[in-house]
């Protein structure tokens, strides 16, 4: 059984578009990486209403000055990257697309660029609450990397079919130079010609493709609901987005202002009204559940994996990026370690990423009907580490902090076989593309 499951998640990671996305993610990796240092400085330390602001008195304790600076640099850098994020992804996804089929990989990608900005100029014009600024575009966000993965694979295909062979030379003349642009022109047009339809099609039904808006309807449903297996439900389609590449559910969820929406308000006014919330109306709300323990802020199968990774100390390379997102991945800035795990889009960690959520929800809801924890009412700071959520958001209950270590240590177990199998996986997947470089050698 076990070497079927493995035979069949390497057939898949086979295919081109799944060796695609991975060789991009990979590519990408240090801009996530330096976007995830930068988002928990931004929301952990230079927000007002963060963990590490408070605890530190940082009101009192840092100048102005320091304060102003830091937020602007930390607001800038998280939108280069992370509001950028598609622009990237788009350009590499052509270009490993088209270089895998050896044809023009550099005109590709730009070719990719310009239909991703049209696109967003497309989405914001359609748009007339938003900026309109193209740059400001929730399709160029990094909540919305499957759309950009998708456009700049479809773009590398078209050069696929249309273009060229194209093989790279150390020095190119201006001649060759002209050659390959005028090469390249045919797969070009196509490609454009696509990205104008689609871009007409966003602006004129006003679709706002993967924005936040698109989602709401799904958070509010999962936040306000007091309804477990309503939860679970909504919860599993969260994770899948999540796992896909599409973050905008879940980073709604993993906010503080997730326990502060509608029946959320009712719980804490009868907590604070009765001195505890052992007994509030809503004991099973959607928003004390996933965000304190389904998600753990959204870094609960990430931080998890990391401590597998630094404990096993099988992979050099994969210890290395693991080490480097500890730290934002503890205060649930875990985009660096999705994307250069990656998580994202990896068949092997697909049922976990799904699943382990979801029995987190199921766990912890039986653990609050034995009254063995308290539901947590009371809003958490921005930033607060994930393991540390339910803790603060039970006013200090010490049996709701305990509790959340156990799911850790469980999430761990968990993940423990899932983590052997990616590494069997990979073993064979780099043993295969050896081979296959051989044989195209």
């Amino acid at each position: 059984m076990g070497e079927r499951i493995t035979n069949f998640i390497l057939i898949i990671r086979r295919l081109p578009i799944f060796r695609i996305f991975q060789r991009t993610l990979g590519m990408l990796m240090p801009i996530a990486i330096i976007g995830s240092y930068f988002k928990l400085l931004r929301d952990a330390v230079f927000s007002p209403d963060s963990f590490i602001y408070n605890i530190l008195n940082f009101d009192s304790t840092m100048p102005d000055k320091i304060w102003y600076a830091g937020s602007f640099i930390c607001n800038g850098f998280v939108r280069v990257t992370f509001g950028l994020f598609g622009l990237y992804a788009a350009y590499f996804a052509a270009r490993y697309t088209a270089r895998l089929y050896h044809k023009d990989s550099t005109l590709a990608g730009m070719t990719a660029v310009m239909i991703i900005m049209f696109c967003a100029y497309a989405s914001n014009v359609g748009n007339k609450l938003s900026n309109k600024s193209m740059f400001s575009s929730s399709v160029l966000q990094i909540n919305a990397l499957l759309l950009a993965l998708l456009v700049g694979y479809a773009v590398g295909e078209i050069f696929h079919w249309l273009g060229k062979n194209h093989q790279p030379v150390e020095f190119e003349h201006v001649h060759r130079v002209r050659t390959r642009a005028w090469n390249a022109l045919l797969p070009a047009s196509v490609s454009i010609i696509a990205g104008m339809i689609l871009g007409i099609i966003i602006y004129e039904l006003q679709i706002k493709i993967l924005s936040s808006s698109t989602f709401k309807e799904l958070v509010i449903q999962i936040q306000n609901s007091n309804n477990i297996f309503e939860i679970i439900a909504l919860a599993f389609v969260v994770m899948l987005l999540s796992w896909i590449g599409i973050g905008y559910p879940l980073t709604s969820l993993s906010t503080a202002a997730a326990l502060t929406s509608g029946t959320a308000t009712v719980n804490l006014d009868y907590a604070l009204k009765h001195g505890g919330s052992w007994n509030v109306p809503y004991k099973f709300l959607g928003s004390s559940l996933v965000y304190p323990y389904g998600a753990m802020g959204g870094a609960s199968v990430v931080l998890a994996l990391i401590v597998i990774i630094l404990l096993s100390r099988q992979n050099k390379e994969t210890e290395n990026i693991a080490k480097a997102n500890l730290l934002p991945a503890a205060f649930n800035s875990t985009w660096g370690f999705m994307i250069g795990m990656p998580i994202i889009l990896n068949p092997v960690l697909f049922l976990p990423m799904v699943l382990i959520p979801v029995i987190n929800i199921m766990i912890a809801s039986l653990a609050i009907f034995l009254h063995i924890i308290t539901p947590c009412v009371y809003p958490v700071l921005k930033g607060t580490p994930g393991i540390l959520i339910s803790f603060f958001g039970s006013n200090g209950n010490w049996s709701n902090l305990v509790f959340s270590i156990c799911l850790f240590i469980l999430d761990i177990l968990m993940l423990i076989p899932i983590s052997l199998l990616g590494q069997r996986i990979e073993r064979k997947l780099k043993a295969y593309e050896y081979e296959k470089g051989q044989q195209t050698a």
